[in-house]
């Protein structure tokens, strides 16, 4: 047996007959590529996370510096201004950075996920973005199943959800647009589709979109850290969905689409 280092995920030869050691050996094999991928997952990670927050320390030590070099009240209150701005930016990245962080833990062991009703989560996260969608004059509908919709899930996780990828839609959407959220059953399935009247995303964009830290170009001048997709494309592979990023055929902008399997249908 050849000793091996702490630390060294290089998986084993494979050298043996076909036996229940080389099984073994196969399956420690697997185990060190699913291991080398979450440590390299996290490292990456870890790293992005870092220079995020730089960023916005920079601007307040700046601003704070501003504030302390003036002797006149009115730059003072504006730079409080501008301070208290750059805290709240700085408290929702926080915040998903720990839901990012909440997510890739749960990712690196088995769970199994309770019953919860789609349909319920889905309504509700509507319903709390009714006065977000009202201070733009956007028109927020939802189009859904009327009765139960039950998959196996994170409740809260998927309130992230849909409350990232309404908040995305409502940003994006100009003055007076539009937004529909609609649940509906497909065979063994349910697909959750959230559409908008904006701008839409290139099809060279759309993979990007699904990076954590990537701010898209060509979408308007709309702040953020550039996690609400990333955030969604997460949630949904712990729930073995992907969000599929499409044109909506009916209002032009984008359609983020997710597929569910229903609890019976596994």
């Amino acid at each position: 047996m050849v000793r091996r280092e702490p630390g060294l995920l290089t998986p084993l030869p494979e050298l043996l007959p076909w036996s229940e050691t080389r099984l073994l050996i196969v399956a420690f094999n697997r185990y060190i590529d699913r291991l080398r991928v979450m440590i390299s997952r996290q490292e990456r990670f870890s790293a992005d996370a870092s220079h995020q927050l730089k960023t916005p320390l920079a601007v307040l030590k700046t601003q704070a510096s501003v504030a302390l070099a003036s002797g006149d009240p009115r730059l003072w209150r504006e730079s409080l201004e501008a301070m208290s701005g750059t805290l709240d930016s700085t408290i929702l990245l926080t915040e998903r950075l720990l839901q990012l962080a909440t997510i890739k833990r749960k990712e690196q062991g088995e769970h199994a996920f309770p019953p919860v009703d789609l349909h319920e989560i889905v309504h509700n996260s509507c319903f709390s973005r009714l006065q977000q969608a009202r201070s733009k004059a956007i028109d927020l509908g939802y189009e859904g199943e009327p009765s139960t919709v039950t998959i196996a899930g994170d409740g809260v996780l998927l309130s992230e959800l849909c409350a990232n990828l309404l908040d995305n839609a409502i940003r994006y959407t100009p003055q007076g647009g539009i937004v529909t959220v609609s649940l509906h059953r497909d065979g063994e399935a349910v697909l959750l589709d959230v559409e908008d009247s904006g701008p839409g995303i290139d099809d060279a964009q759309i993979q990007q979109a699904l990076m954590p830290f990537h701010r898209l170009e060509n979408v308007g001048d709309n702040p953020g850290a550039g996690l609400g997709l990333a955030l969604v494309s997460d949630i949904a592979r712990l729930h073995r969905s992907h969000p599929q990023l499409l044109r909506s055929e009916t209002l032009g902008g984008l359609k983020v689409r997710l597929r569910f399997l229903t609890v019976g249908s596994e």
